[in-house]
């Protein structure tokens, strides 16, 4: 979920689901910092915003932070911009979904390094409906390391055009994954939190 300060995204997390996110890190060398929530079945939010303490990154912020109408839409609040796969091998799952989410670099935060293949962010869109990979090898993936909290995802619903969503007809194994043809491409959450039921976008 991406958003122009942590802090005030922490403020709408809370706000929205009762609770703040935990405390994430730096990613060093990329000009973005974090926030984590456990979300059960080893899922997490990523709370995600450009880093005023870093230096202006070589390349481009991950998620589209730099994209200039994502800033804007961000700074009226969070939004989902993108949903990621957890995996063993990155290239397999490439070859699965038909599809490359970019060349996986390692990256690190503290002690924890992981893979990820991450594309750019299409300029203008409300989100991009393809996901990125990770691949933890020998770390834990947050979501089994996280507190809980209380909140869980029970539906992410995937809006894409026609050729997306038959890529991505492998991963509706997971039933809270639910796949939708929509010219405009969406991201929806539903998730169940201290507060009730609350839809993200």
């Amino acid at each position: 979920m991406a958003t122009d300060s942590l802090e005030r995204g922490s403020a709408y997390l809370a706000e929205r689901f009762g609770v703040e996110p935990d405390a994430g890190g730096r990613h060093e060398n990329a000009g973005t910092h974090n926030r984590l929530l456990a979300l059960g079945g080893g899922t997490y939010l990523e709370l995600i915003a450009p880093d005023p303490e870093q230096p202006e990154p070589a390349r481009p912020r991950s998620f589209g932070l730099d994209d200039s109408e994502l800033r804007a839409r961000v700074a009226v609040r969070p939004r989902l911009v993108q949903f990621m796969v957890r995996t063993t091998h990155i290239e397999t799952a490439c070859e699965l979904l038909d599809y490359s989410p970019g060349t996986p670099r390692t990256m690190r935060r503290g002690d924890l390094e992981w893979r990820i293949a991450l594309d750019g962010y299409p300029a203008g869109a409300l989100a991009n409906p393809l996901p990125g990979m990770l691949e933890w090898g020998d770390n834990p993936s947050p979501g089994y390391t996280l507190p809980p909290r209380g909140v869980v995802l029970s539906r992410l619903h995937v809006l894409a055009g026609d050729d997306d969503v038959r890529r991505l007809t492998p991963l509706a194994g997971d039933r809270r994954i639910h796949l939708r043809a929509q010219r405009t491409p969406m991201l929806i959450a539903e998730f169940m939190t201290p507060r009730g039921w609350v839809i993200l976008d």
